[in-house]
């Protein structure tokens, strides 16, 4: 059992509709009844008996096939024909279908009955369930719940709602209200998940950095030895953000280890440490920690603690051993392969030794430690010996439990993008800003023309038989004629950014250039229309330039010498109008491939740190899913006697202008949005008249009102 949220959303085509038919015996319930197929013309297929298809996450590991639940529908019903689309053994026609998403996205097009046409058409499946429900149904993969025509139901422990990808939006939800909630305090409170206690320590270094005039005399000269550049210079500083990316402390990562080793909760009557995660940045950082553990712990020296990155070789069968409550490794270090889908219920310790800005990411990190193990025996410093996973520990090292404090509303950054999306959007952007009257000259014209070129052709290049382009063809066959780029509104741009630019892929193999496009556009971008990017994107060039000046032994580089120190020269950026940077830009993008930018050196060094502080016990409260009113509700029940504008507001007193400035906050703020308010409640001001109020409180009011007139003389 799982915190988990649910949510649905039913989709009516006018060619079927949900629960359509009685169903039978084999298929109780309510199926699909005569269900005409779009794509065959054909009824039925499943129309009675049904067909769902599970959707999981994990592409290429076998619980990410599905084979967990497999075996949960084979318990279900025995009757039922089940198929593991990624082993391609089973039959394809089952019943119950659990497929990867790039599995089915392929199949769509490639999987073919045996009259040659699809097998996977939009009414195939009855069902869909997908698990991970916050990942990846967005952009691509999108395109595979657009396609089927059935009932999608998600489920997901962490709903996102940041602003591309907000899980809600996707099922038609109303904001942070999923269809069901079976929420983390609620599994503990039924003892189906464990709580957990949390550390939180501040070292000196990796919350303020390194400072060398607050270092020791002998430190100063550690840190002259280790600093120093091949040129004689050397950084008075090393700012927060380097620690543990390329600047690797011992003295830091030895505390945290020993913190670990002697804090943790144990097993084997407190012998060995338990199961254990370690977060890393990076894997530098992964192997840093190794090395630091061997050297501190030289008996448990070899399996105990193992690093776990991608691109390792026997990754897999290290992530096996360590799901194995009687092998090694103990302690995993992880670089993003253990932050989610991993389910080891031995795990008694994770360690935060690495910034976390994501609050779904986060609480999937928590939910590591968060399963039940009964039977386990555990030692710790706070319970003593005792049976049974009571808790698990948390130790974070880099401040990410106060971050989520101070960002409960955090909204994440928008979807990322592939290089020839930007560039496609970039591109479009140009075509639509040289419609203005300052590019009427020709030469701005036969410019803006040859763009269009480029953006037409990646649109009739599109293919048409594929699903993925014909949940877009409306739009693909608008832009394939080129008369629809003579002028464009923002409208149209609109529609080539959101429907076609995802679509769009360019052939160009070498990436430098590709990548040396999107910096020029993007600068001419914010040229045209005076961004503060700019600056950013003419440091780049000119860095650019300045590291091509270095290469001048190869005869392209040094046929372009003139031009590239033109780009060095303040004249150039005096004088420099946008045609200038597109030159610049088709004459230097097939010398990018030539330039091996510096890359930030690894510094290992072994300087005193320090803790700053500690305070142990402040959990983080997990996301709640009801809705406002309900959360004004018990808000009001829980603070009617300690929040002096709230007991005011109840007992019908007078109110402040700061009760009205509190009352505000609270409700725009704390319990939820000013979007919310308005939603909720239209603005109405908050008096005795107020719709604001639970209607608890507008009872006692009442009553207290009609017990006033009852004493009056």
């Amino acid at each position: 059992m799982k915190s988990r949220t649910v949510c649905i959303r039913r989709k009516l085509s006018g060619l079927c509709a949900p629960y359509r038919g009685r169903g039978t015996e084999e298929s109780p319930g309510h199926g699909y009844g005569n269900r005409k197929d779009p794509y065959s013309g054909q009824s039925g297929g499943c129309a009675v008996q049904g067909r769902i298809y599970y959707q999981c996450t994990f592409p290429g590991r076998p619980y990410g096939a599905g084979e967990a639940g497999k075996g949960f529908f084979q318990g279900v019903s025995a009757r039922m024909s089940l198929c593991n689309l990624c082993s391609n053994k089973d039959d394809k026609n089952a019943r119950i279908v659990f497929s990867t998403y790039p599995t089915i996205l392929n199949s769509i097009d490639d999987t073919k009955r045996d009259d040659g046409n699809r097998l996977f058409t939009p009414a195939h499946f009855d069902l869909i369930i997908i698990d991970e429900s916050h990942r990846s149904i967005f952009k691509k993969y999108k395109a595979i719940f657009d396609y089927f025509d059935a009932i999608l139901v998600g489920l997901t422990a962490t709903p996102k709602t940041d602003v591309d990808r907000n899980t809600y939006d996707f099922f038609d939800m109303q904001q942070g209200i999923p269809t069901y909630a079976y929420d983390y305090n609620q599994a503990i409170s039924e003892k189906y998940l464990v709580p957990y206690y949390n550390y939180e320590v501040k070292t000196k270094f990796l919350e303020e950095g390194i400072t060398y005039d607050d270092l020791s005399e002998e430190d100063k000269k550690r840190y002259e030895d280790d600093f120093t550049e091949d040129d004689g210079s050397m950084p008075d500083y090393i700012p927060s953000p380097k620690m543990d990316k390329f600047v690797f402390n011992a003295n830091t990562v030895d505390h945290v280890l020993q913190d670990l080793m002697e804090r943790g909760i144990k097993t084997k009557g407190g012998e060995r440490l338990g199961k254990t995660i370690i977060f890393a940045e990076n894997k530098k950082h992964a192997e840093f920690i190794i090395q630091r553990f061997n050297a501190l712990y030289p008996k448990y020296k070899g399996t105990f603690a193992q690093r776990v990155v991608c691109g390792d070789s026997y990754v897999e069968t290290v992530i096996d051993d360590f799901k194995n409550p009687e092998k090694d490794p103990v302690i995993a270090v992880s670089v993003d392969m253990l932050d989610t889908g991993i389910d080891v219920p031995e795990c008694l310790n994770l360690v935060f030794f690495k910034k976390v800005r994501s609050k779904t990411k986060f609480w999937q990190m928590i939910g590591r430690g968060t399963r039940l193990c009964p039977d386990l025996e555990c030692v710790d410093m706070r319970n003593g010996e005792y049976r049974g996973k009571k808790y698990f520990l948390i130790f974070d090292y880099c401040g990410n439990f106060e971050y989520f404090r101070q960002h409960m509303n955090f909204i994440g950054d928008g979807e990322t993008r592939t290089l020839s999306e930007n560039i496609f959007i970039k591109r479009i952007r140009l075509v639509k800003d040289l419609q203005q009257a300052a590019y009427a000259d020709e030469k701005y014209q036969d410019w803006r023309r040859s763009l269009v070129e480029t953006c037409h052709k990646q649109v009739v290049e599109l293919n048409s038989s594929l699903f993925s382009v014909k949940l877009h063809l409306r739009y693909v066959e608008k832009y394939k004629n080129k008369a629809a780029f003579r002028a464009l509104s923002e409208g149209d741009c609109g529609e080539l950014n959101k429907e076609i630019a995802p679509l769009v892929s360019d052939m160009e193999k070498d990436e430098s250039a590709k990548r040396f496009d999107n910096l020029m556009y993007g600068l001419m971008l914010a040229h045209m229309e005076g961004l503060g990017s700019f600056r950013k994107s003419k440091k780049q060039l000119i860095e650019t330039a300045r590291q091509l000046e270095k290469k001048i032994s190869i005869d392209a580089v040094r046929k372009k010498l003139p031009l590239i120190q033109e780009v060095e020269s303040a004249s150039f950026w005096t004088d420099a109008d946008v045609l200038d940077f597109e030159k610049v830009r088709a004459e230097l993008r097939s010398l990018i491939q030539f330039i091996q930018f510096k890359h930030e050196p690894i510094v290992e060094t072994g300087l005193k740190d320090s803790v700053i502080s500690e305070k142990e016990g402040d959990t983080l409260e997990p996301e709640t899913f009801e809705n406002y009113k309900e959360k004004v509700n018990h808000y009001f029940l829980q603070h009617v006697d300690d929040v002096p504008a709230v007991r005011k507001l109840v007992h019908n007193e007078p109110l402040t202008a700061k009760d009205y400035k509190d009352l505000e906050k609270i409700f725009t703020s704390e319990l939820g949005s000013k979007e919310d308010y308005q939603y909720y409640f239209q603005n109405q001001p908050l008096d005795l008249r107020s719709a604001a109020l639970p209607r608890w409180i507008k009872r006692r009011r009442k009553r207290r009102f009609h017990s006033l007139l009852m004493t009056m003389p």
